[in-house]
């Protein structure tokens, strides 16, 4: 079995993610057909790729005559039965809701060839129960990118229980394609590799908010000062705080009863205080800038700590099967969260630091999830990378 031509695309949803998706597509010369329940989303979306477009023509990264030969490419529609009937490849975008993924997938199962691949760019749910609703599951997938689409070089392809090695190793090459980072995700866990190796993070910043001995801002500037883009707490409110609770509810399920979300995340969701988009969260915003007093530091919380935390967990990660190398781990953090891969990082690093930290948060929060692997404690983590 080898990999499939993939020469037309149907993504459903014209959000954030599936305008981007649509967009990485009709510049690297796949036809695209982007559908949504109503006109007025789909030509906002169009808008919003247009500029995107307009904007590298600009900045002279793409030629006028190659924007509006991408721009041909794209399709729109608000009928996803006539949409799919005909695509190689059908890719899901709509939100985190499970039961509407499957009334979607049901629709598209119907409709669509019976060798067409059928993909989720799900960021959380199973892709093992989202391919219930699709005949023939073997040619279900996950095809998860990260945001904004047309700037963030990773793609998570993910197989599951049922997933054929033939539609894997399209999505990969489609992926490559499209100038992304594909890694595989080998098993259908959690938050798969990358937004799960740094999963246990949020209960830390939630325990040390609920706590209120350590300010916000005085963690924030220590990691910008090691070279963090945003701090912890900044990028909390950055996302959102109601998709932290979000995601800690969904990991609580899933992971450890410990991601249960804290009084000062769940109060602040209460009051619809979210950070950002509502002007207030950890911080109060203005311009679509959070006011940070960075004239204090901490020497508590050090600019080490992240580091074990993520280290820990993709130690997890690699011994449960879910990636298939130390490399891809470190490829996927690059990637996928701009940061430094923690196995290459933690090289340099005496394991016995690391252990001391982790236990030293696991003790002072009571989170036992950051109680490190033996494969620290003992050093043997470094043997993983080949």
């Amino acid at each position: 079995m080898g990999v499939r031509a993939i020469k037309k695309v149907t993504v459903i949803g014209s959000g954030a993610m599936g305008s981007g998706i649509a967009e990485v597509h009709i510049v690297n010369g796949i036809n695209t057909v982007m559908v949504d329940i109503n006109n007025d989303l789909l030509q906002k979306a169009k808008e919003k790729i247009n500029s995107n477009l307009t904007f590298l023509v600009n900045k002279q990264k793409m030629t006028q005559v190659a924007m509006d030969e991408a721009m041909a490419r794209l399709a729109t529609s608000t009928d996803i039965t006539s949409s799919v009937k005909d695509a190689d490849c059908i890719i899901e975008a709509v939100p985190e809701l499970m039961d509407l993924k499957k009334k979607i997938f049901k629709t598209v199962s119907d409709a669509a060839r019976t060798d067409a691949i059928i993909a989720s760019n799900t960021s959380s749910l199973s892709i093992t129960e989202l391919a219930e609703t699709v005949s023939e599951s073997s040619r279900f997938a996950g095809f998860h990118f990260f945001n904004p689409v047309n700037r963030m070089r990773l793609v998570e392809v993910i197989y599951g229980q049922k997933t054929s090695d033939e539609v894997i190793d399209t999505l990969m090459d489609l992926g490559a394609k499209l100038g992304k980072v594909a890694i595989k995700v080998l098993r259908d866990r959690p938050g798969f590799i990358v937004n799960r190796i740094n999963a246990p993070l949020q209960p830390l910043w939630s325990a040390i908010l609920d706590e209120g001995k350590i300010s916000p801002a005085s963690i924030d500037t220590v990691m910008k000062n090691h070279g963090a883009k945003m701090g912890p707490f900044e990028l909390m409110d950055f996302v959102g705080l109601d998709v932290i609770y979000n995601v800690m509810q969904y990991y609580k399920k899933t992971l450890s009863p410990e991601w249960e979300p804290g009084k000062f995340i769940t109060e602040c969701v209460k009051k619809n205080e979210l950070g950002m988009k509502t002007g207030k969260g950890i911080y109060v915003w203005e311009g679509g800038k959070a006011i940070i007093d960075s004239s204090i530091v901490t020497d508590i919380i050090k600019p080490i700590d992240p580091l074990a935390v993520q280290l820990n967990e993709a130690v997890r990660v690699l011994k449960e099967k879910v990636a298939a190398s130390a490399e891809d781990i470190d490829k996927g953090q690059e990637a996928g969260m701009n940061q430094p891969g923690p196995f290459k990082t933690a090289m340099s690093i005496d394991n016995k630091l690391l252990a001391e930290r982790l236990n030293w948060m696991s003790e002072t929060y009571n989170l036992t999830y950051l109680k490190p692997e033996p494969e620290i404690l003992d050093d043997s983590f470094k043997s993983f990378l080949r």
